[in-house]
């Protein structure tokens, strides 16, 4: 289950990367993945959701570990994507910071 669950959760990582990505080529009407990428990602993501799911389903241990097993599995995906989400506003929160003080400083500057 340990090897399933790290499976599980870097597929996470690399699919909320890939989506916050593409929202972002969208917005600056770019294309930045191949559509062999996006069929790797979703299909990685699926891939290890599926095993993972199987593999629990299979393993000869008490349903109530079972059921224990799989809330958890369940919260670490969902605690891997909000994770990412909030590590990536902070980074462009970061960024708007930076570009605004910049734009300050220049400002300062021109008008003295």
């Amino acid at each position: 289950m340990v090897m399933g669950y790290f499976f599980c959760l870097s597929a996470a990582f690399v699919l909320a990367k890939y989506v916050r990505d593409q929202e972002k080529s969208k917005a600056e009407g770019k294309l930045v993945d191949t559509p062999m990428f996006k069929l790797v990602v979703w299909g990685g993501f699926f891939l290890a959701m599926s095993l993972t799911g199987w593999g629990l389903w299979r393993m000869e241990i008490n349903e109530t570990y079972k059921a224990f097993l799989g809330v958890s599995w369940l919260y670490l995906i969902t605690c891997s994507f909000t994770l990412a989400k909030t590590l990536r506003d902070r980074h462009e929160a970061d960024l708007s910071e930076a570009r605004m003080a910049g734009r300050s400083a220049r400002s300062s500057i021109e008008s003295e």
